[in-house]
């Protein structure tokens, strides 16, 4: 008897369904602790919640094509959530935030408060390594000191509490030990004081992202 070459049976694995994505997704934000429709009590209302509409970097000045709203039935609880737009524009972003994910307020500086990126003003200045934090990561609030040449007995607070774009050696091969601060400033005169103060004195840098009771005065000794 010949024999007879049987079909071999591939297993299909096929693209989830519109209903199983969305279920994904109902699971995800249950594991955030979102109370959703299948599971509320008497207290959950529908309310809008702002979504990332693409993905945002640290640091990010978020623009209103950045963020989306939903509306999601949730537990009055969830006080994490933003549901105004116009709490977030203008303001930076301290972490990553994927595409559809919430924006929370732990994850939002209010450093350029009601500013978009065309009324922000980016200074960049040089500060010596042993006069700033070992790190600043983008969208950090920092505030800026400086000790002038001329009054050395004299140490001013010149911006308190101002959103970092970026922090780094000034050379990519590092060739150089000068660090380079870039900081977002949606006050004119702050950002030309600041410019000032780098040029005639010597800047310090605070980071005060999570000592937000931490008053920093002005120093005469």
């Amino acid at each position: 008897m010949d024999d007879i070459e049987q079909p071999v049976i591939k297993s299909r694995r096929a693209l989830p369904s519109g209903r199983a994505v969305l279920g994904a997704l109902l699971i995800t934000l249950a594991a955030l602790g979102v109370l959703l429709a299948s599971r509320l009590g008497d207290d959950a209302t529908f309310q809008d919640v702002v979504v990332a509409a693409t993905d945002i970097a640290p640091g990010t000045v978020i623009e209103e094509g950045d963020v989306a709203t939903i509306r999601l039935r949730l537990d009055e609880q969830a006080d994490w959530v933003i549901g105004d737009i116009n709490q977030v524009v203008g303001n930076v972003a301290l972490g990553p935030v994927a595409r559809l994910e919430f924006l929370q307020r732990s994850n939002i500086a209010a450093g350029l408060p009601n500013a978009v990126p065309s009324g922000a003003a980016v200074v960049s200045l040089s500060v010596p390594p042993e006069n700033a934090p070992a790190s600043i990561a983008a969208g950090e609030l920092v505030s800026v000191l400086a000790t002038f040449n001329s009054d050395p007995t004299v140490t001013e607070l010149i911006a308190d509490r101002v959103s970092v774009l970026s922090f780094g050696s000034g050379s990519e091969d590092f060739s150089t030990n000068e660090t380079v601060l870039r900081l977002g400033i949606s006050n004119g005169d702050v950002a030309s004081a600041i410019v000032h103060a780098a040029q005639t004195g010597t800047i310090s840098i605070v980071g005060v992202t999570g000592a937000t009771d931490v008053l920093i005065p002005q120093v005469t000794s």
